[in-house]
């Protein structure tokens, strides 16, 4: 059966969904457009039912069983985060896909421009507190048992490495790798705790009851530095102030201990001349 609606679908996504509705039983899809790094579809079924669609290639497979485990942990917890419906592959084994539940809202990175600043920080509020909720959670699988500073010190060793390598330099740069090779104490007597990976505004939802849910999961490696985790805040754009003033005090229950910050610029400092050392290449 051919899907009876088609919104902002290629000829190439078309007929993906094409394949999966004999399997899957779609009857509308929309392209979620702002999925940079895999193919995200709104879709409904013949049974009425709302759905997340997410399509892979084979390439990241076990990757994709550990993410949907991972988010079966993390719904059984009670945290609103897009629950796993199924997953399986199809086109004879060389892509795969998987099932979640919808959330009927809005973007939240959307959403919060047209907000006053006393309804972004209660949405700042809700953001911390699941934030909050998300490290206090057991790790999902054996956690780390190297030292934090210990582990990202070679990402920071890495970072200035690979500038170094690079035949482009600039003073901004030169300033950020002597930055992080001064200030590498930072690191020093972090816990570990089970993060989010990649936690910002874009990776969550306003729910139509006024809660806010997390609709993906960072890559990679999801025990580390809880503080870490707040690095998103200036990804891409950086949040409404009154924003992030509630998602900070709620997740510390108060005012953040002087060390927060200085390890929140060392983390973001990090990621710019790591992103820099990439994009220069």
């Amino acid at each position: 059966m051919k899907p009876a609606k088609f919104n902002n679908l290629s000829p190439e996504d078309a007929d993906v969904i094409f394949e999966l509705s004999k399997i899957l039983g779609i009857t509308v899809a929309e392209r979620i457009a702002k999925a940079l790094t895999d193919r995200k579809f709104y879709v409904e079924t013949t049974q009425g039912e709302k759905r997340l669609l997410v399509i892979h290639t084979m390439e990241h497979y076990d990757w994709l069983e550990g993410d949907f485990r991972m988010c079966e942990y993390i719904a059984a917890s009670g945290i609103n985060v897009m629950r796993p419906v199924g997953m399986g592959t199809f086109r004879a084994g060389t892509m795969a896909y998987q099932l979640y539940t919808w959330y009927d809202g809005k973007d939240l990175e959307a959403a919060l421009p047209r907000m006053s600043p006393a309804e972004q920080f209660s949405a700042g509020k809700k953001t911390g507190e699941l934030l909050r909720k998300l490290h206090a959670l057991l790790p999902f699988e054996e956690g780390e048992t190297e030292p934090w500073g210990i582990r990202f010190r070679r990402r920071v060793q890495n970072a200035i490495q690979a500038y170094g390598d690079n035949p482009v330099k600039s003073q901004g740069a030169d300033w950020l790798a002597r930055y992080l090779q001064d200030n590498q104490n930072l690191l020093d007597n972090r816990p570990q705790t089970f993060t989010h990976g990649d936690f910002k505004v874009g990776n969550l939802m306003l729910c139509e009851d006024g809660q806010i849910g997390v609709i993906d999961l960072g890559w990679g490696n999801n025990y580390n530095d809880p503080w870490w985790d707040f690095r998103g805040i200036t990804f891409p754009n950086s949040p409404p102030g009154h924003f992030l003033s509630g998602q900070i005090k709620e997740y510390f229950q108060g005012e953040p201990p002087p060390a927060f910050f200085r390890l929140l610029s060392y983390y973001i400092a990090f990621g710019a001349l790591e992103s820099l050392s990439k994009n220069r290449r």
